[in-house]
């Protein structure tokens, strides 16, 4: 298969891996709201999403680092470093000791990345 027609998988792998993430987090927010309520809503199959494009669930929300973390699998300290040399999103402050990242700079960020084939090219 060539670099053009592995795009669309790769893009749909992707969304699925955000939306994972995603999952992981709320059941997270669960754990520690509601003991015993573990299990993600379930929902007809015929509602679920059909296409990588059907992933955007939530419209763009402010993300907090540990949310940032789990979605690129980068640690804390690699996203501020690339943050320094520009090749981060840069979050939003909300108060002295608040910020937060728009989910939609963090899919296009991860979106651009290059893809193996075209790495060192």
């Amino acid at each position: 298969m060539s670099q053009t027609a592995d795009e669309p998988l790769i893009a749909f792998v992707r969304a699925l891996a955000r939306r994972q993430a995603r999952i992981d987090i709320e059941l997270e927010a669960q754990r520690h709201s509601a003991p015993g309520s573990l299990q993600p809503e379930a929902r007809p199959m015929d509602e679920l999403p059909a296409s990588s494009h059907s992933f955007q669930l939530r419209g763009d929300r402010l993300l907090k680092l540990r949310e940032v973390m789990s979605i690129t699998s980068l640690g804390s300290s690699a996203i501020y470093r690339r943050m320094k040399a520009g090749k981060f999103p840069q979050p939003k402050q909300l108060s002295d000791a608040c910020v937060r990242w728009q989910e939609s700079d963090i899919e296009k960020w991860m979106d651009e990345l290059p893809t193996t084939g075209s790495i060192g090219k």
